[in-house]
């Protein structure tokens, strides 16, 4: 009985880390809520998406992502022009200090390329994300349904103009 008490205690400390760890921050960049798309078996072609924060003294920029899932990966604005969806390659996002980036559906993302396996809902998915300043940073989500507009448990990711307005509204599960 005295060992379960310590043990009760250790997990009651860690819950909150535990819940905080689809986030990882490293020199005042946050990568949160990172997620892709289920894809059909045979994809070559897959898209993930997270959210990019900085903070209020912090400003750097994201040069490139990488993923083990992938041959290559890319960031990539999407822009409708009429009827026209266009896609196009960045060499980077800009983050200014206090700012929160989302990359999501229908807007800047993450295009995964050359796919070494399928993508199937429920899987884990890992990206590195590189930035100029905080260097590469790891972070693991989930892979979410084709059709998925945001991360599990949310609708849709939106973009926010104060960093803890995100958090304000999304409920942790």
């Amino acid at each position: 009985m005295r060992l379960k008490i310590p043990a009760l205690a250790v997990l009651a400390a860690l819950a909150p880390a535990l819940a905080d760890a689809h986030e990882v921050t490293v020199k005042g960049v946050t990568v949160a809520y990172p997620w892709a798309r289920a894809t059909p078996e045979g994809a070559k072609v897959g898209a993930a998406f997270a959210e990019i924060k900085t903070d209020k003294d912090t400003s750097d920029r994201l040069v490139g992502i990488s993923s083990p899932v992938a041959g290559r990966a890319e960031i990539h604005a999407m822009t409708m022009e009429g009827d026209v969806m266009k896609m196009r390659r960045l060499d980077g996002i800009d983050l200014k200090p206090g700012e929160s980036v989302v990359l999501k559906p229908m807007a800047n993302h993450v295009m995964l390329f050359d796919l070494k396996q399928q993508l199937k809902e429920g899987d884990p998915v890992k990206l590195t994300l590189t930035f100029a300043k905080a260097g590469p940073i790891e972070v693991e989500g989930t892979v979410e349904p084709p059709g998925a507009k945001g991360p599990h448990g949310h609708e849709a990711q939106s973009v926010d103009d104060s960093m803890g307005e995100m958090h304000h509204h999304m409920s942790h599960d």
